[in-house]
């Protein structure tokens, strides 16, 4: 364990399927021994343990300094405001301890690779002779209403298209936003592509995964001239373990960048009394 840092509080967003929640777990369990740091999960909402709780079983275990590092794939209103609220009243509990706080995953190296990975499991499924330059990467995020969260998808995207021999790598939201699953599988057609792997960019199982793989076959009933193929989510591929230790790293060496020159919080943080960390 790090000589300054004693606990890590993991936090989930929470799930209402429990085979989601329980590969959040078992994540936090293959985190703690990757890293060697005792590791208490938590959840936003939808399960438990809460955040409060999470922090409070921190200190009654005997943790002086804990960092809090966020489970989610981009910036946005649970990592900028929601977390950081909830983190503020558990620590007003525990006056005498320090508390760090991280940055989201973010479209870092170990993701574009495990997405990489992903999707070359898909394309070996196949039972149809399509080349890579006629095959679509299609990733696809949950969407939120903050715009910031959004670009990162096509920053993604961007990524994993460069240096590889795929046709086109392409991207799509699973609702609030625009374009959907459909839309998107719609523009690999008319751009040429007689197959789309569909990427989802989530952590575990669930709902949204689910969503995603309905949108895709339901876009397939509408191109049956196109082979449509649904990739893994990223759980438990070893790229996703690299990069939340890689954010962890960085609350210990103090190197955390909060990506804020966009932020639709920028202002109204401004005028706020400044976080305890």
């Amino acid at each position: 364990m790090h000589h300054s840092m004693n606990a890590l509080l993991l936090i989930g967003h929470g799930s209402p399927d429990a085979a989601g929640n329980a590969e959040f777990l078992q994540f936090a369990r293959d985190l703690a021994a990757h890293l060697g740091v005792v590791t208490q999960p938590c959840f936003l909402e939808l399960a438990e343990p809460s955040i409060g709780e999470g922090l409070d079983r921190c200190v009654a275990a005997g943790a002086q300094q804990i960092v809090a590092l966020p489970l989610f794939l981009g910036p946005g209103r649970h990592q900028k405001r929601d977390v950081p609220d909830l983190l503020v009243d558990a620590r007003a509990r525990h006056r005498g301890i320090m508390l760090r706080y991280g940055a989201p995953l973010g479209p870092q190296l170990h993701l574009v690779e495990a997405l990489v990975d992903r999707a070359a499991e898909a394309v070996a499924t196949s039972t149809h002779m399509v080349p890579l330059e006629r095959t679509a990467l299609l990733v696809v995020g949950r969407g939120s209403m903050d715009p910031q969260s959004n670009a990162e998808l096509p920053r993604l995207a961007r990524l994993i298209y460069e240096g590889r021999d795929y046709g086109l790598v392409e991207y799509g939201f699973q609702s609030v936003v625009a374009p959907g699953v459909g839309e998107a599988i719609a523009r690999c057609a008319k751009l040429g592509a007689q197959r789309v792997v569909v990427l989802p960019y989530v952590l575990f199982t669930g709902s949204v995964c689910n969503d995603i793989a309905e949108q895709a076959h339901a876009a397939q009933v509408r191109f049956p001239e196109l082979e449509v193929l649904i990739g893994e989510r990223l759980f438990p591929h070893h790229g996703l373990l690299a990069a939340a230790a890689l954010r962890y790293r960085e609350i210990i060496a103090g190197t955390v960048a909060m990506t804020c020159d966009l932020c639709i919080y920028r202002q109204r943080a401004s005028n706020e009394e400044e976080a305890p960390w």
